[in-house]
């Protein structure tokens, strides 16, 4: 499996000849690396939640021209925002590359009121992509886990840690998402230490680089 990170949380996924992108968001959007990233030939898009760090309607469009027969999968809230840019998005899967994995968001109250609806995804039966949910209790069989290591304001490493702690299965596997907020020495920081901590629990800490594909 070949991945790609497009800053924050976006992914772009490889494997058995398809191509699934993660969470095209507002920061990732706004990155020249992303602006640069060939979007043909994308065989799905999963989102996991509307908040504008995961779901960016001018990524989506330039997603749309580029490959326009890509499907997409979301939360009922995903699939009503993208409805307005005339894509039609799928609110469950019969793929058996995409499962959707119940979940809820990271606590938001007091910042804001309201919770969104939120979804990860199982890809590949390989990847688990947690989104900005800190409280899965289970790999759900994935070799590597994708999850958010910086909240901005609700989470931060310690909660990433402790979902992982918490796992009776836990992959074989970590990569850090949810991480554009942090300046790169505050990255290097953290990145230096968390192998350290995964190690305890038996997990791997891969570190990934903006635009850089790497096998996983």
């Amino acid at each position: 499996m070949k991945i790609t990170k497009l800053v924050h949380s976006c992914l772009l996924v490889e494997s058995r000849d398809k191509k699934i992108l993660v969470d095209p968001g507002v920061y990732s959007w706004q990155d020249e690396t992303v602006r640069a990233t060939n979007l043909s030939a994308v065989s799905a898009i999963v989102v996991t939640h509307n908040h504008p760090d995961h779901l960016n309607n001018d990524f989506a469009e330039a997603i749309k021209s580029a490959s326009p027969d890509a499907k997409w999968y979301g939360t009922k809230q995903v699939a009503e925002q993208l409805e307005t840019l005339g894509i039609n998005c799928l609110t469950e899967s019969h793929d058996e590359t995409i499962q959707f994995i119940k979940s809820a968001h990271a606590d938001l109250s007091p910042w804001f009121a309201q919770q969104p609806e939120h979804t990860s995804y199982l890809l590949f039966k390989d990847l688990l992509v947690s989104g900005d949910c800190q409280t899965l209790t289970s790999s759900h069989g994935a070799r590597v886990l994708a999850g958010a290591i910086n909240g901005g304001p609700w989470g931060a490493v310690v909660g990433f840690s402790k979902m992982v702690e918490s796992m009776e299965d836990r992959p074989e596997i970590v990569l850090p998402l949810h991480d554009w907020h942090w300046n790169e020495e505050a990255r290097a920081g953290i990145y230096a230490r968390l192998p350290e901590l995964m190690d305890i629990f038996g997990v791997k800490f891969m570190p990934l680089k903006n635009g850089v594909e790497q096998e996983v």
